[in-house]
């Protein structure tokens, strides 16, 4: 586990800069220069302003996508009983595969009607009507799968089941308990934005004073770092291809923003 956390100071060379002309009346008339939000517009308190980040980096054990079974006939109800039809044969081999019903979730039902444009003719001339030439029924249903060793399979024996009425979408990855993880990654990113303030007032000669203002600018969210990829394996029988999958790393990131003041 590895962060971005650089505790390691670092001394630039300062030898081209002339400071003659920098007086200390007015590095201390800075002090009391109100400085905005990089979030907002709301004014801050006087004093030194820092923001910080702090990321970790972790496989993925955690994969969700969605099965969407749709069904086109020429009546609403052939279009129903067709996709509930499919979306039961679904949802039966995911649950042999071990995958619990609360893994298992509907997220969208719609029938719609399917429409073409038909070319007529009437005493007035030739023209065209939009008509009704059947219905689909479109039956969406989220999985969760918490052995990610397991969606390669999950994803094939649910292919199988839907047949041409499946279309598969939206495979994410995550973190199972990010929990775990926000107490060291608030911790971090507070080290290197103090670590930040301490080496603008060391540099002018001047204190760190107390911390006035702490604004966690975003929480820690999952991110993947590199798109999932999907790749298809002969098995021993060469007659079945499995799909694998490759989901790479998850990160995981917070950010603040901090406001210290300053002492001579």
């Amino acid at each position: 586990m590895t962060t971005n956390a650089n505790n390691q100071s670092i001394e630039p060379d300062f030898s081209a800069i002339t400071t003659s002309d920098i007086g200390y009346e007015s590095v201390a008339e800075s002090r009391y220069i109100s400085t905005q939000s990089l979030q907002s517009n709301t004014t801050l308190p006087a004093g030194i302003n820092v923001q910080a980040n702090s990321s970790i980096k972790l496989p993925a054990d955690l994969a969700s996508f969605t099965i969407k079974i749709k069904s086109k006939k020429k009546t609403v109800t052939e279009a129903r009983e067709n996709t509930a039809k499919y979306v039961n044969k679904v949802v039966a081999a995911i649950k042999n595969l071990n995958i619990s019903d609360d893994d298992i979730q509907t997220t969208s039902f719609n029938i719609y009607p399917e429409t073409r444009w038909i070319e007529k003719k009437d005493d007035f001339g030739v023209y065209s009507e939009s008509t009704i030439i059947g219905y689909s029924v479109e039956n969406s249903i989220s999985v969760l799968i918490r052995n990610i060793d397991d969606l390669g399979v999950v994803i094939d024996e649910a292919t199988i089941a839907g047949e041409d009425q499946i279309q598969i979408n939206s495979i994410n990855f995550s973190i199972s308990d990010i929990n775990l993880y926000e107490k060291k990654l608030r911790e971090n990113a507070a080290i290197i934005a103090k670590n930040k303030a301490q080496t603008y007032v060391d540099s002018l000669g001047l204190k760190l004073g107390n911390l006035i203002y702490l604004n966690e600018i975003s929480s820690p969210v999952a991110t993947s770092n590199y798109a999932p990829r999907m790749e298809m394996a002969m098995s021993s029988d060469a007659q079945y291809t499995s799909s694998t999958f490759m989901p790479g790393d998850i990160e995981l990131s917070i950010s603040i923003q901090a406001n210290f003041e300053i002492s001579r």
